[in-house]
């Protein structure tokens, strides 16, 4: 069966040669979550961006259900809209303030009437008295709901989640995690899930891919890579996440990397982590790693753990 998305060798190149994003691929079926994590400028929002023709991609491929959307024009993209929808990080800023709930979720093709907009408002954990209010009269997990509301108006195959929850109180970062799980369970949703946080992506995806200064450096099962991480930089943000038990948080190795990420306009020979890594030896500092399979996932390291 063919996957629904196939991101193939993607790349975004800014002005100045900065390389947001570095020869990124993945695929995700029907019904899968992909996690895409890694510190704040490693190219994942960008990808997510790319993905549903935000950004133009500056080279490589984007496949959705069969069809090459690259550098399709805008008109021709239309159709596909409703298919590939996007969840933004700040709901305020990304929801129109001169319109109510309702004129937001039927959107300006009018995708539902009243009665399917509340049904909707429903699903998202509102109620028809939320309906006529406007965005400045929410709270963020209620804004993030409408946003939620409105990715779903147009019953899509695939949603881009990008940092759907870092922008709200941990009780309520739950509460959109559990809800977007439901949902997709009752419309059979592929997800993209951007985040940075680990231990939400450990209870939403499928599958992981960690992204570094514009790479991936690792992909594959979620209970693989949290249980047994190959590359460094993982097996780093592993570290970090907080464990349940006291005593077992208080007894395991934390990993502390030193120094912040390289510039992406001028990154380093070799493996782009090397500056970073307690293990580089010279090949490290010469040659790039590329995926390779190791122990039942791929990553891009010389010396995997």
């Amino acid at each position: 069966m063919s996957p629904l998305l196939d991101v193939n060798d993607l790349r975004m190149t800014f002005r100045g040669g900065v390389r947001a994003v570095d020869g990124v691929s993945f695929s995700v079926r029907q019904g899968e979550t992909l996690g895409l994590v890694g510190e704040s400028g490693c190219g994942k929002s960008t990808t997510g961006r790319m993905i549903v023709r935000l950004l133009e991609p500056s080279g490589g491929q984007v496949t959705f259900d069969g069809r090459d959307i690259t550098h399709v024009s805008r008109r021709r993209l239309l159709p596909l809209r409703g298919d590939l929808q996007m969840v933004f990080q700040d709901p305020f800023t990304s929801l129109n303030p001169r319109r109510t709930a309702a004129q937001i979720i039927s959107g300006p093709r009018r995708l539902l009437d009243r009665d399917g907009t509340i049904a909707l408002l429903e699903r998202v954990g509102l109620g028809a008295e939320h309906a006529d209010r406007y965005p400045h009269e929410f709270s963020g997990g209620q804004a993030q709901r409408i946003g939620i509301a409105r990715a779903l108006a147009s019953r899509p195959k695939l949603v881009i989640c990008d940092e759907p929850v870092s922008a709200l109180d941990v009780s309520i970062q739950a509460q959109i995690v559990n809800l977007l799980r439901k949902l997709q369970e009752e419309e059979g949703l592929a997800y993209v899930f951007i985040a940075h946080d680990l231990s939400v992506v450990a209870h939403m995806c499928d599958r992981v891919a960690v992204m570094y200064l514009g790479r991936i450096v690792e992909i594959g099962d979620r209970k693989t890579v949290y249980a047994d991480p190959a590359h460094p930089y993982t097996r780093a943000l592993v570290s970090a996440v907080p464990l349940p038990d006291p005593d077992l948080e208080q007894d395991r190795e934390r990993i502390v990397l030193l120094g912040d990420p390289p510039n992406p306009a001028s990154p380093p020979a070799g493996c782009t982590f090397n500056p970073r890594c307690a293990k580089a030896q010279n090949i490290c500092r010469q040659e790039a790693p590329v995926l390779r399979l190791v122990r039942g996932r791929q990553a891009a390291c010389h010396f995997p753990d």
